[in-house]
């Protein structure tokens, strides 16, 4: 007897760049963003699959929680799923629930031909009884209802937020009933698009052009934020610089004109606060441990000083007047921005963050000139990392006084949050 070989048909395009990066992601802990830029470089593809692998990939990954729960009304056993076909089930669910123009056979479709990719498994009959009856719930799927069966209130939060429980518990426990839900439902949504237009050569026109129109949220400066979503028919060249327009409330609301110069920006990235310093006029120095963020820096922003070090350990070329501390942390504040934070933080991983906080802290206090500030600013929603680090820092230092505290409003309609605190050296 002959084997039957089964022909598959390639997956289309932009399903194919989805599962290759949430694979990385979430297996190999790529950074979403890496590894979506990593799938789209494999060759040409069209502008509108980029598009729709990247809805795929951030859509997913926000609502995974649901998604698995939907999931497992209909799948006796998920475990029994390899990593892949589990996934593809999931982008397909996510698909046939969340993306109205695409039809609900196109997504069983793609799914139940990728089902057939692995040799001898059967599990394309599998894919395609599960997949019509996530087709058939119709807005039952986004009834909260449907989500509380057997479930505790934990239980029906990690659900329906599709937030681990760690996390849900942490919020409610600190925040309370009213704000961890402002959060928990920031989360499920896109972040606002943020752009500072600082040294953008048509920034005038750019900037009076969208300043008027009725849907922009918020300007500050030459930074406007537009609702998420919001694309451009034609970006203008060279392309608009994009800012988190929260973070750049968290350094206005340190007041950067009051402090000491020369500032030393020690956790620069890309330079995105360095950019808004010299938009307030600031002298201003810079550094970050990686290379690649420190050379784009020097590209987006020539003429600024930089050198790379870790701000841990960094000896600044000078003595500054300011240190701004953008703090590595855990990220729980912009999870709108980087969904796949939630599926891989632990709560062992805070603690080892308080520490380098700490240490950041402490050499900037050795570094900074008496009579100077340290701003420091994060990204996250955990006490430990916001107010508790500066009350433990306060009260192991009585030269240092806090001047200020800072928290994106819970109803901001950004969704994202920061924290920010400025201090002074005495």
């Amino acid at each position: 007897m002959g084997m039957h070989v089964h022909s598959t048909k390639p997956l289309p395009p932009a399903r194919r760049v989805a599962l290759e990066a949430l694979y990385r992601c979430l297996f190999s802990k790529q950074d979403i963003q890496a590894a979506l830029d990593v799938a789209l470089s494999s060759g040409p593809i069209d502008p509108r699959d980029v598009g729709l692998a990247t809805e795929l990939c951030y859509g997913y990954l926000r609502y995974k929680g649901r998604i698995k729960y939907v999931l497992s009304r209909f799948l006796k056993d998920p475990g029994r799923l390899p990593d892949k076909m589990h996934l593809a089930m999931g982008v397909a669910a996510y698909e046939i629930l969340f993306l109205n123009k695409v039809p609900v056979y196109a997504s069983v479709d793609w799914a139940v031909e990728f089902s057939k990719s692995k040799p001898g498994a059967r599990y394309s009959g599998l894919f395609n009884a599960v997949l019509r009856r996530v087709g058939e719930l119709g807005d039952g799927a986004h009834d909260p209802d449907f989500y509380r069966k057997d479930a505790s209130l934990p239980e029906f939060l990690t659900r329906w937020y599709s937030c681990p429980q760690w996390l849900v518990d942490l919020w409610w426990r600190t925040y309370g009933e009213e704000t961890a839900t402002l959060y928990l439902e920031a989360q499920l949504k896109a972040p606002a698009v943020g752009i500072n237009l600082y040294g953008h050569p048509q920034a005038d026109e750019v900037f009076s052009e969208l300043a008027g129109l009725p849907e922009v949220l918020d300007i500050e400066g030459l930074s406007l934020a537009l609702p998420p979503g919001t694309s451009f028919e034609e970006e203008p060249e060279p392309p608009l610089a994009r800012q988190s327009f929260a973070a750049r409330q968290a350094v206005e609301a340190l007041d950067p004109d009051s402090w000491p110069e020369p500032i030393w920006d020690a956790c620069s990235g890309r330079g995105g606060k360095t950019r808004i310093l010299l938009e307030h006029d600031r002298k201003v120095f810079a550094s970050d441990p990686h290379k690649g963020r420190l050379s784009a820096l020097r590209r987006l922003l020539p003429g600024v000083e930089t050198f790379e070090a870790n701000a841990a350990t960094a000896v600044p070329p000078r003595e500054p007047g300011t240190i701004l501390l953008d703090l590595p942390c855990s990220g729980l504040g912009v999870l709108s921005r980087r969904p796949d934070t939630k599926w891989k933080r632990k709560t062992r991983d805070l603690d080892d963050l308080m520490k380098l906080q700490t240490e950041i802290l402490e050499n900037a206090l050795r570094r900074v000139k008496r009579g100077g500030k340290i701003a420091v600013i994060t990204c996250t929603l955990n006490p430990d990392e916001n107010e508790a680090l500066i009350q433990r820092f306060l009260a192991e230092h009585e030269n240092v006084e806090l001047k200020k505290e800072w928290t994106t409003p819970a109803d901001s309609p950004l969704n994202e949050f920061f924290y920010g605190a400025l201090l002074s050296v005495k």
